[in-house]
């Protein structure tokens, strides 16, 4: 009879009311989890946000979803430095440098960013005026200018130096999920849960163009030279001429894509289900699948020939990108553009669940 019933709910204490499929995922995140692909570093809550910071040693800084953020020698795997201050998640992060000190900039699912003195590990501004979640994040080179993209719908500008609010920037209609600078900062180029790219004036604030082509949410973007790259949760990856503003390549993904890297000749990628791929940009081939993680892959960077991920497994990990270990998989196949008509998505219950997993207990 149980086989005309569809999805059943667990009848063990610790799974009533999860499906079958949740909990074939649990105990299958469970086995995974007991592996040691990839060295992992093991964080006290899960991993949202990474970068890192090359000295004499390689370091990585961290935002997790326990209300903190760390700093980790990437060679011992300890934890040198930790950040605790925020009262929600931190989901960006960036590193700044002036008059010879060094400042941590986090953003926070409270709504600010803070500025902390490394050295002290205090706080030295609070960046206060989004009025939803501070989402994302990114830092000029040349001026002390930050920009932050809040689920407000807004981009707001800061003066690193004083802490004042400069500028702020309208016209997406959801959320901004990921902010990147042009090389020469006179162009700031915005993520959003609306599902579009949009290319800013950084100094004025005026939106110059609309990049359309994902069908939902898009989470992460890069920019190279004259291409885009962007990540969405239409499950592609796709790389854009900057100059005619349309995408020229669409890579498939089994999954919502939440992060990327582009490492010539190849493009890396990060998501929910678990797994990293390794794409050659040339042929669209599928050149790698890394599996290790055993839940979502949410960030990445990379040094030289290592490749570092982060999880809400609570594990920073690295992987060898160096050629020789790079042997073109046997199910490496080309990537197909989607043809899927242009819908307007409602992604108010994937936002509800990503708050949800984001705020669970990490214990679980």
């Amino acid at each position: 009879m149980a086989d005309h019933l569809g999805p059943q709910i667990g009848t063990s204490a610790d799974n009533y009311f999860q499906s079958d499929r949740d909990v074939a995922i649990q105990q299958s995140r469970a086995a995974k989890s007991r592996n040691n692909s990839g060295d992992p570093i093991k964080c006290t809550s899960k991993v949202l946000c990474m970068l890192l910071l090359t000295t004499a040693d390689v370091y990585a800084y961290v935002g997790e979803s326990g209300f903190l953020a760390r700093k980790i020698n990437l060679a011992t795997g300890k934890t040198v430095k930790t950040f605790k201050g925020h009262t929600g998640p931190v989901t960006c992060i960036g590193i700044w440098f002036y008059d010879g000190n060094e400042y941590l900039i986090t953003g926070s699912w409270d709504k600010t960013l803070r500025k902390w003195d490394v050295k002290t590990k205090e706080t030295v501004n609070t960046f206060s005026a989004h009025t939803d979640f501070v989402k994302s994040m990114t830092i000029a080179r040349n001026e002390p200018i930050l920009y932050s993209g809040s689920s407000d719908k807004k981009i707001r500008s800061w003066n690193l130096v004083t802490g004042k609010e400069l500028r702020e920037f309208q016209g997406h209609t959801r959320g901004i999920e990921d902010l990147c600078l042009d090389e020469s900062e006179q162009y700031l180029y915005s993520a959003s849960s609306d599902r579009h790219v949009r290319k800013w004036n950084a100094n004025t604030g005026d939106c110059l163009q609309v990049f359309d082509g994902h069908l939902t949410s898009v989470y992460c973007l890069r920019l190279i030279d004259e291409e885009m790259w962007t990540a969405s949760a239409d499950k592609t990856v796709k790389r854009w001429d900057l100059v005619t503003g349309k995408p020229d390549t669409s890579l498939d993904h089994p999954d919502f894509v939440k992060c990327l890297v582009v490492v010539e000749p190849y493009v890396i990628t990060g998501g929910r289900d678990e797994d990293i791929r390794i794409f050659d940009i040339a042929s669209g081939k599928l050149v790698k699948k890394i599996e290790g993680h055993f839940d979502e892959v949410s960030c990445m960077a990379v040094h030289g020939t290592t490749l570092y991920t982060g999880s809400l497994d609570c594990t920073v990990r690295k992987w060898s990108i160096a050629a020789k270990d790079l042997q073109p998989s046997n199910k490496a196949k080309v990537a197909k553009p989607v043809k899927t008509k242009p819908t307007t998505p409602t992604m108010t219950a994937e936002e509800e669940k990503e708050l949800e997993e984001l705020l669970a207990s990490d214990d679980e």
